[in-house]
């Protein structure tokens, strides 16, 4: 649904129309790539961008980026505060970390059409949750990613591409890990662990006439 969705919002051009009659492809992505630091943790990361907006306060990336979403159709405050306690934090923490200013949600109903449009600024988000004490905050969101990415950090000590180690946790728990070896959990191709791994031909030295 999703998919189909950027569809019918998106045109190849600034001024140009949408035309939702192709197939979805979902192959196909444009991804943004950004370093930026979280405490003492220098961060190098991509993530798919769905979309520019021409009339945007500045065409420079990420302010230009919008991320479409869609969701069901709301009806009473119990679905909205659901809404706002768990989706809106996963769009929010995914918009947060790329920069990206507005999602832009198509809510359809039950026959899977979209019925309306609303635009969520991503800075604004956890002002839907402030006054809810079963809210989420994004200071402890951020405290807790930064806390991971120190247990990485001192867990992952080797480097091995055949070596994988799986994290997980669950809410009230601690993170766990798990270390693999030659397993299917191996993500990287050998081809690019080669290529990688290759020395790189010395620079050319100068030479004196």
């Amino acid at each position: 649904m999703g998919y189909k969705f950027e569809q019918y919002m998106c045109a190849d051009k600034p001024g140009g129309s949408p035309d939702p009659s192709g197939e979805v492809n979902t192959n196909v992505a444009f991804c943004s790539v950004l370093r930026s630091r979280l405490g003492s943790h220098p961060l190098l990361f991509s993530g798919e961008v769905d979309c520019t907006d021409p009339q945007a306060p500045s065409p420079q990336p990420p302010t230009c980026y919008v991320e479409l979403k869609t969701s069901k159709e709301m009806h009473s405050p119990g679905q909205w505060r659901s809404f706002y306690r768990h989706k809106l934090l996963k769009w929010w923490a995914q918009s947060f970390l790329l920069g990206v200013p507005n999602v832009v949600a198509g809510f359809r109903n039950p026959e899977g059409f979209v019925c309306s449009l609303k635009t969520f600024p991503t800075m604004q988000m956890f002002e839907h949750v402030r006054n809810d004490r079963d809210g989420w905050n994004p200071s402890v969101c951020m405290n807790f990613c930064a806390a991971f990415l120190s247990f990485a950090q001192n867990t992952v000590v080797q480097d091995d591409p055949r070596l994988v180690h799986l994290f997980s946790w669950e809410p009230g728990g601690p993170v766990t890990v798990s270390v693999h070896r030659d397993t299917p959990h191996v993500f990287l191709p050998t081809w690019y662990v080669e290529a990688m791994t290759q020395e790189l031909p010395s620079p050319p030295q100068d030479t004196v006439p």
